[in-house]
C-alpha cells in the first residue's frame, strides 16, 4: 500500500518513528507559538488535533487536581497524606515543615496550577508553570520518602509528576 494518501484518507496504522514524534511535537509548538514552521508528512496531519486536547486534558486534570486539595480538601482526611496526617497542616508537621512553608508551598501550588489552567488560552505558559508543578511535586514524593510512607501515598505525587513531565515535553 502507498505511505502517502490523498487528502481526506488515512494511512493504516504504522507505529510512529522518533522523526514523526518529534514533528508532531513541533507542530504543536508551532501552534502555540513558539517554534518556526515545519513540515509534516500527510499522513500524520490527524494526529495534532489529538496532541493538543491531550494536552488540554492534562492540563485540566493537573490543574483541577491541585485546586481541588489545596483549596477544597486542605482540612479533610485522605489515604494519601502523609505520616498519620488527617488535613495538610498536620501533614506538613508530619514532614518536619513549618506552618509559613506550607503556605508558601500552597501558594505556589495554587498560583501555578491557575496558570496551567490560563495556559489552555496563553500557550507559553504552560511550560514554565509544568516545570514548576514537577518541581513540586518531586519535593512531595521526597518527603513522602522521608517519613516512609507506603508507596500507595505517594503515587499522587508521582502521577503529577509524569503529568506535569508530559505537558513540559510536549
Amino acid at each position: 500500500m502507498d505511505a502517502i494518501k490523498t487528502a481526506g484518507q488515512r494511512a493504516p496504522f504504522q507505529p510512529l518513528s522518533v522523526l514523526a514524534w518529534q514533528e508532531i511535537r513541533l507542530r504543536v509548538r508551532r501552534r502555540r507559538g513558539n517554534v518556526g514552521a515545519s513540515f509534516t508528512p500527510t499522513g500524520l496531519l490527524h494526529l495534532i488535533p489529538t496532541m493538543e486536547y491531550l494536552l488540554i486534558a492534562l492540563q485540566l486534570i493537573v490543574g483541577l487536581g491541585i485546586l481541588n486539595v489545596w483549596m477544597l480538601r486542605s482540612g479533610k482526611t485522605t489515604p494519601y497524606r502523609g505520616g498519620e496526617a488527617k488535613n495538610l497542616r498536620e501533614e506538613f508537621a508530619a514532614y518536619g515543615l513549618p506552618f509559613w512553608f506550607m503556605c508558601v508551598i500552597g501558594a505556589l501550588k495554587v498560583g501555578l496550577a491557575l496558570a496551567l489552567l490560563a495556559a489552555i488560552w496563553i500557550h507559553s505558559v504552560a511550560q514554565p508553570a509544568a516545570i514548576g508543578l514537577g518541581l513540586l511535586m518531586l519535593g512531595a514524593f521526597v518527603m513522602h520518602l522521608k517519613v516512609k510512607d507506603p508507596m500507595k501515598k505517594a503515587l499522587p505525587s508521582i502521577a503529577v509528576l509524569a503529568m506535569c513531565a508530559a505537558i513540559a515535553l510536549l
